[in-house]
């Protein structure tokens, strides 16, 4: 019994010490890094098509069921972007609304970046996201998606792994919802049933 017990404070000191490890490591970091890449399967539609539909900054809530409507605003500080920063009030649990901020937006290139600049929780440092078209052939292309976000140190070991599999889930969801879009024109039947939910609390809150 005795051997038992020392051999339990023995493994709680180790996973102590393992913990409390990883914590400084953290500290010395200053942040977590969490970078997820993600590529479209390819698009039937040019690249010059793809781009039209995603250089459009505040129309993203056209097609991506996440964001239920997005607003932009301010002069645009790039040649040919649509403006300079949009609001998104979007669909997710315990958010209303992200606000973010343009930051590359090249034409001859097709690709854009973009920044968090407000809206999201508290242990978010940063987070950017930089989307390239990539011709495939002259009627088929693809959407990269590369995002980055930098968590503070405690949370961000906390959070960390369950925030990065969320994003490698909704990041290949977003991309085959623009397929859909690019395609045929037609939003996905993700979005069409989160439009027919805003209708129906919107009536509710009416009534």
């Amino acid at each position: 019994m005795e051997q038992n017990f020392l051999k339990y404070l023995m493994l709680l000191g180790i996973a102590f010490i393992t913990f409390n490890s990883t914590i400084m490591a953290q500290k010395e970091q200053k942040y977590r890094e969490v970078k997820v890449v993600k590529t479209s399967d390819i698009i039937h539609v040019s690249a010059d098509s793809l781009w039209n539909i995603v250089r459009q900054f505040d129309n993203v809530g056209e097609w991506l069921t996440s964001i239920d409507h997005a607003v932009g605003s301010g002069e645009p500080e790039f040649e040919g972007a649509t403006c300079s920063e949009r609001t998104c009030y979007v669909n997710l649990k315990g958010y209303s609304e992200v606000h973010e901020k343009l930051t590359l937006f090249d034409e001859k290139h097709r690709e854009l970046a973009y920044e968090f600049t407000g809206g999201g929780p508290s242990f978010l440092l940063s987070a950017n996201n930089h989307w390239v078209v990539t011709e495939v052939s002259p009627d088929q292309s693809t959407l990269t998606m590369n995002a980055t976000m930098r968590l503070k140190p405690f949370m961000g070991f906390l959070f960390g792994g369950k925030l990065q599999k969320i994003i490698e889930k909704e990041l290949p969801e977003s991309l085959k919802e623009l397929k859909v879009f690019a395609e045929t024109g037609e939003i996905s039947e993700a979005k069409k049933a989160r439009i027919r939910e805003l209708e129906k609390q919107k009536k509710k809150k009416a009534s």
